[in-house]
């Protein structure tokens, strides 16, 4: 009956954490996968109110030849059709009034009176050779042509409703004319990464329990077994999303990875505590008193192993990046996997009374066995090989590269990468970065014109750096136009009476400010951003920096780095101090330093030899590889501790903790291979990432852990 009530309670407590589960919100801002800095945020904030939205969104597609009446008069409808969206202002394309040409004596827009002949497209052509908005709003040869708005400033659910309508025309002109129209843009990269997130939680949660549930069947070939471990690995991810929606934490696309390992690592634990039951029947304990004897005597191990596997998941929150508070949460969830595993396992093996598993020589046990010789026989090999490679690993990582690029988190076929591919080979390049000086008051024009022409010229000469727009490219786009002679202060000043809204962009005469946009390609290392803030040396009128969100993005992977390399090293440290405190040994806790230190150094230092560039989800895999490699190293010696004074205390380890953590090994492996497919590419390469890390710790506990057990003579 007391069990009875315990499987009551959990199934209590799991209707409440589902009933929670609509108020679940998801976070599409990319302001989440960045590193929270206020001073950034209010910094931007001020920018656009000097500058206007930087949220720009550009529609775009082939048309062969833009002077041609009838391509001119589809981009005529499109633009009108986008001035009419609710939220959408400030629309600029080849048809659009604001954007005029030197045609004959005058400066105006183009017409379809000017294409109506073939001599007319001539000079349209010629004209349009030489402005300002080649690149941006339509190719140098013309094949292409783009539209481009400015999202207004709101909340994400005005932004997002303005994008949807964008492409509900693009998807009408798809239709209509049978050729693709591509939308890039903030929001529409955050709203695609958002339904990422969604389908991640829906459907590679799902298929990560169920690739963990059936591998475990297939292994222990026990179907009530099975659902009893499903126990422990579904209910754990339900609590953490329920106190998820309980608490109001959103959501991320890459913070949904995490619940799906949550899953996972639940069924670990369980494996330990079954494979403890059959040992305990086997020893001849009756059925219904053998789990709660398993369950006590893994208590302190299972407990523990949770505890710094959640401190490990925590402390990708202390990263102050808002797409990793997830690790939050997923901690909570391991810390109610506790329960659940030592009371809600034991009660079901006590109500079902599956019968004892019969034991039998196979290749597994001739391989453990295998493994406990080569210890025994060689522990300083094996114990200094594990270090060398810990070495090699950590060495190969500091030649890791960082790379931040928008086609690196979705994959060849999406929407997104197909459309940032095109505009990156018909237009210009796609990634933006912008530059604010911020000049003394006792400038005059001229002088910043100068400033602005010499860091253009400068930047220009950087191959990574394409599409240089700045209040100095208008200027002297006006010198040229200009139907008399001027100069660049007196074309600077016929500009800001005709085309204010758009000098508006580029400086705000109030405070003297002036923005410098640019734009680099997909495949520009983060290096181009160092390049370009020594160039900002050349400018002598006031002060400039580098802004935006790439320069934000790049910011926020290098102090993930750094954070994560101490993060990964902090719960390492916390590891060695676990097996200290909990065994009264501190050459136990030593011991446990290099195999839990192996599997991320290991990882990332053959990622860093294959070529694998690491961006914001592959240096999170660090403290999470810890804490996934911790379970089983203190599976390990607490059993080697129980076996001490034991002539085979090593051999009995290996060959029975072995059993197990070959078992919850390939389990845990199935089920984070499975975030691999994920169309958000840093979902699938942190789940791939974990999983390596998993497959590398079987062999340094089995081998190093105990290598360094004997050398150290940690268990007499």
């Amino acid at each position: 009956m007391r069990f009875a009530g315990l499987l009551a309670l959990l199934l209590v407590a799991a209707v409440v954490a589902a009933w929670a589960l609509p108020g679940l919100t998801f976070q599409h801002d990319s302001r989440a996968l960045l590193r929270a800095d206020p001073e950034a945020d209010a910094l931007e904030e001020e920018l656009v109110a000097r500058f206007g939205s930087e949220d720009i969104l550009l529609v775009a597609w082939r048309v062969g030849d833009a002077t041609q009446p009838a391509a001119f008069a589809r981009l005529k409808k499109i633009t009108s059709e986008l001035e009419q969206v609710e939220g959408l202002q400030e629309v600029y394309s080849l048809a659009s009034p604001i954007v005029r040409v030197r045609l004959g004596s005058d400066l105006r827009a183009v017409s379809s009176d000017d294409l109506a002949t073939a001599a007319g497209r001539a000079r349209v052509r010629a004209a349009l050779a030489d402005t300002p908005y080649v690149g941006t709003i339509y190719s140098a040869d013309l094949d292409t042509i783009a539209v481009a708005g400015t999202v207004e400033p709101g909340s994400w659910a005005q932004r997002e409703a303005a994008v949807r309508a964008v492409y509900r025309i693009a998807q009408k002109h798809e239709a209509e004319r049978g050729r693709s129209i591509h939308v890039a843009g903030v929001t529409a990269l955050a709203l695609e990464a958002g339904e990422y997130a969604v389908r991640d939680l829906k459907r590679i949660g799902l298929l990560a329990l169920l690739a963990s549930v059936a591998v475990l069947f297939v292994l222990c070939r026990s179907l009530l077994e099975t659902l009893i471990a499903v126990l422990a690995t579904g209910l754990p991810p339900l609590f953490a999303l329920g106190c998820a929606a309980a608490l109001g934490v959103p959501v991320t696309a890459l913070g949904a990875a995490l619940f799906p390992v949550l899953a996972v690592v639940g069924i670990t634990s369980s494996v330990h505590l079954l494979h403890a039951y059959h040992e305990e029947r086997r020893a001849g304990l009756a059925a219904s008193a053998a789990g709660p004897r398993a369950a006590r005597r893994l208590a302190v191990p299972i407990t523990l192993s949770l505890g710094t596997t959640a401190a490990a998941f925590g402390s990708l929150a202390a990263t102050s990046v808002p797409a990793f508070r997830a690790g939050l949460i997923v901690a909570i969830g391991l810390v109610l996997a506790a329960p659940v595993i030592l009371l809600g396992v034991p009660a079901a093996l006590a109500l079902v009374r599956p019968p004892a598993r019969q034991t039998h020589r196979s290749h597994l046990d001739t391989a453990l066995a295998r493994c406990a010789g080569w210890v025994r026989a060689r522990p300083r090999t094996v114990f200094w090989t594990g270090c060398l490679l810990l070495a090699g690993g950590f060495f190969a990582t500091a030649q890791s590269r960082l790379h931040v690029t928008i086609l690196q988190a979705f994959e060849d076929d999406s929407r997104i990468a197909r459309t940032y591919r095109f505009l990156d080979d018909h237009l210009t390049a796609t990634i933006p970065v912008d530059i604010v000086l911020e000049a003394r008051p006792d400038t005059t024009d001229a002088e910043v014109i100068a400033d602005l022409t010499r860091f253009t010229k400068k930047a220009e000469a950087d191959p990574a750096v394409q599409g240089v727009l700045s209040l100095a490219t208008l200027a002297s786009f006006g010198v040229r136009v200009s139907p008399f002679p001027v100069n660049v202060t007196g074309a600077l000043a016929v500009l800001r009476l005709g085309f204010g809204s758009i000098t508006a962009k580029f400086e705000d005469q109030a405070s003297r400010s002036y923005r410098l946009k640019l734009r680099v390609r997909e495949d520009t290392p983060p290096e181009a951003l160092d390049r370009l803030q020594e160039d900002l040396a050349v400018f002598t009128t006031g002060h400039a920096r580098l802004t935006g969100l790439y320069v934000r993005a790049v910011g926020t992977l290098r102090h993930l780095a750094r954070d994560l390399f101490w993060g990964t090293l902090l719960i390492a440290a916390l590891v060695v101090a676990t097996v200290t405190l909990a065994l009264r040994s501190w050459r136990l806790g030593l011991a446990a330093l290099v195999p839990n230190l192996l599997p991320p150094a290991l990882v990332f230092g053959a990622a860093s030899v294959a070529g694998v560039a690491l961006d914001v989800s592959a240096v999170a895999v660090g403290a999470v590889a810890v804490g996934l490699a911790v379970d089983d190293t203190l599976h390990v010696v607490f059993r080697l501790r129980a076996e001490r004074g034991k002539p085979d205390a090593l051999e009995r380890t290996i060959g029975s903790v072995g059993r197990a953590l070959v078992l919850s090994t390939i389990v845990l492996v199935a089920g984070l291979a499975c975030l691999g497919a994920s169309g958000f590419l840093p979902t699938a390469r942190f789940g791939l990432f974990c999983a390596a890390a998993s497959a590398v710790a079987l062999p340094a506990d089995l081998l190093v852990l105990p290598a360094a057990v004997r050398i150290l003579r940690a268990i007499e």
